[in-house]
């Protein structure tokens, strides 16, 4: 991930009782790189408010120029 990229974060597998950061602002799970955070984070915009995430927790869709 880079500053600029598009993300998708997978569906939690138990929906129905999940409370999670995505499911309980029934999220579109997909964000904006905003910025890096710290040690190897990157804060990410999503459409119910931003959320740190590392390497490897999000698929990159589109890549920020």
């Amino acid at each position: 991930m880079k500053l600029g990229d598009l993300v998708s974060i997978r569906e939690c597998s138990d929906t129905v009782d999940c409370e999670c950061f995505f499911c309980h602002h029934s999220s579109s799970r997909i964000g904006l790189v905003t910025g890096p955070a710290e040690y190897n984070q990157w804060h990410v915009m999503f459409d119910c408010g931003e959320w740190e995430l590392s390497d490897g927790e999000a698929e990159v869709i589109y890549e920020g120029r």
